[in-house]
């Protein structure tokens, strides 16, 4: 038997409750997706790009299956549930001094380190848009002129 899972309300006694709502996630992620692709290629238009086109395959797989509300764990023969959620930071790769806070570097780096290394604040940088796609346009404009600011003070100095 195929299943999909909506999100989990409850475990209890071996078993998990779950909500009913995995296809209205589902059809909630495609939706996103195509609002997403369709403000792509509103750019690639408006900006006259010569990109090659692309088909979005309709996956259907999660729609066409049973919804389960209730799981038995032993009964399923599930013995583990391995519980994982978001991500981590990793500035392994960056060769420099730096001072961590939560993980990332601190917004004072900027002044201690390499000079033009500019640190934008990791964890919520302007708006909660920062996490996704749609966000990156508002952080790096915000950068963009934290950085010119920066360099107009440098100038005035210097002259």
């Amino acid at each position: 038997m195929s299943c999909c899972f909506g999100h989990l309300r409850d475990a209890r006694e071996g078993r998990l409750i779950i909500a009913p709502d995995v296809k209205d996630t589902l059809a909630k992620v495609d939706q996103f997706e195509a609002d997403a692709l369709k403000r792509v290629d509103g750019y690639v238009a408006r900006t006259g790009l010569s990109v090659p086109s692309e088909t979005i395959p309709q996956l259907r797989y999660g729609y066409d299956q049973d919804v389960i509300t209730e799981l038995d764990l032993k009964g399923s023969g599930i013995s583990t549930v391995l519980w994982a959620t978001g991500y981590n930071f990793d500035f392994s790769l960056v060769k420099l001094p730096l001072s961590m806070r939560m993980g990332i570097p601190s917004r004072s780096e900027e002044s201690r380190t390499t000079k033009g290394c500019t640190f934008s604040e990791c964890l919520g940088f302007t708006s909660q848009r920062s996490g996704i796609l749609f966000g990156v346009g508002d952080d790096a404009a915000y950068l963009a002129a934290h950085i010119a600011a920066r360099d107009r003070e440098s100038s005035a100095v210097v002259a």
